[in-house]
């Protein structure tokens, strides 16, 4: 039993002492620009402070006209969104909308999306939105957008 224990621990010191004759050198110092075979290394290029693949996002400018109209405006405000969930339940029913920044907006039902776009019915596949001006505005997991006059419930 003693002779098994005494292997034991001599292979434990000799495993270990291999991690500590065999471990790199790093030298961290900048004038040594050569690895211990001999070549050179690769020093880091400065990186530029505007990002080359943004294009002009950086320096564009937004203007707002106020030339559209209310009925465009809060179609426009749904067509940034895309329906990406929706949750309904015995007492409570959600939607989440995501826009293009990958922001994510939860809904619950009779709320407003943006100044009198009410959210009024959701189902498995759809939500309806309730314009100001009475009109139903749905909106589908597919980003299909149709307007309709009046809405029956199914």
């Amino acid at each position: 039993m003693n002779l098994v224990k005494i292997i034991i621990l001599v292979l434990i010191l000799v495993f270990s002492s291999f991690k500590i004759l065999y471990a790199e050198n790093h030298d961290t110092t900048e004038d040594n620009a050569e690895n211990s075979l001999g070549m050179e290394l690769e020093t880091e290029e400065d990186v530029p402070l505007n990002d080359p693949f943004a294009g002009n996002a950086g320096s564009s400018t937004t203007v707002d006209l106020n030339n559209t109209t209310d009925e465009t405006e809060t179609r426009a405000i749904l067509y940034d969104y895309k329906l990406v969930g929706t949750i309904s339940g015995n007492f409570e029913s959600f939607i989440s909308l995501v826009d293009a920044g990958g922001n994510v907006v939860t809904l619950a039902l009779f709320e407003e999306l943006s100044e009198g776009l009410r959210l009024v019915d959701i189902s498995s596949k759809d939500a309806v939105f309730q314009k100001p001006d009475g009109k139903y505005l749905t909106i589908n997991f597919k980003n299909q957008i149709v307007e309709r006059d009046d809405y029956a419930k199914k």
